[in-house]
């Protein structure tokens, strides 16, 4: 069976039973894929409604297709879950968005806390925040995913527990004491999850004490520590495997 790429086109570019596709996806589709017209893609509305559609035109910067019968694509997480994840030195953060969006996470947030090693600036920043909605998009075509989760950031720590604890179901991953273990907040019904993973040198103490005093529980994730990188993706599997 040959490759049927996935594209996610916003509502805007629908139209009844009309799609237009412009920039990366156009360029994809023609110059790197080599489709032409009556080839077929899927398309995603980004409501989790996917057609299979045929490519009708194609012109200088844009093409068309005709989309066929919508189907609901039941490919999501039950609920919301959202990665606030401290920001890692060099490379990782790719790793994490990828793996986080492959794995079912709605959304990734990069926090700046106190042990965080890379310190970009704003400007910096929103430059590698469009590579890393890059790669939460192609990671979404690549696993089945009805939307490409956003990728947001940098927001500082004490702001990002603020926002944290408005899930229903919060928590810190800490390698420190007063922890619950991660099956314990892990329960059917206590609505959407929200967790954040520390840096590659963890959270400090003030830090874990100020989540704790605003109600978030402090979670270990077992008996060996994780590397930043592998923490939220040890998380989501485990909130696959335990409630999905």
């Amino acid at each position: 069976m040959s490759f049927v790429p996935r594209i996610f086109i916003a509502s805007d570019d629908i139209s009844g039973d009309t799609a237009v596709v412009r920039g990366s996806d156009f360029n994809h589709i023609v110059k790197v894929l080599r489709k032409t017209v009556g080839d077929t893609v899927t398309v995603c509305d980004m409501h989790s409604n996917v057609y299979e559609a045929a490519i009708t035109f194609i012109g200088q910067e844009s093409l068309s297709l005709a989309l066929g019968e919508k189907r609901h694509n039941d490919n999501e997480l039950p609920f919301k879950v959202t990665v606030y994840q401290c920001l890692p030195k060099g490379e990782k953060a790719d790793t994490v968005v990828q793996k986080a969006v492959e794995l079912g996470a709605s959304e990734v947030v990069f926090v700046l806390s106190e042990r965080c090693v890379a310190r970009p600036d704003e400007k910096t920043f929103a430059r590698r925040l469009e590579r890393l909605s890059r790669i939460s998009e192609s990671a979404a075509a690549q696993c089945g995913r009805s939307y490409v989760p956003a990728v947001k950031g940098l927001v500082g720590f004490d702001s990002a527990v603020g926002s944290l604890k408005q899930a229903g179901n919060p928590f810190l991953c800490y390698e420190g004491g007063n922890t619950v273990p991660l099956r314990q907040v892990l329960e059917p019904n206590r609505g959407d999850i929200a967790f954040m993973i520390g840096p590659e040198g963890g959270f400090s103490a003030r830090e874990a004490d100020l989540a704790a005093e605003s109600g978030i529980p402090l979670v270990n994730l077992g008996k060996r520590i994780l590397r930043t990188e592998t923490a939220a993706l040890y998380v989501l599997s485990a909130i696959s495997v335990l409630l999905e």
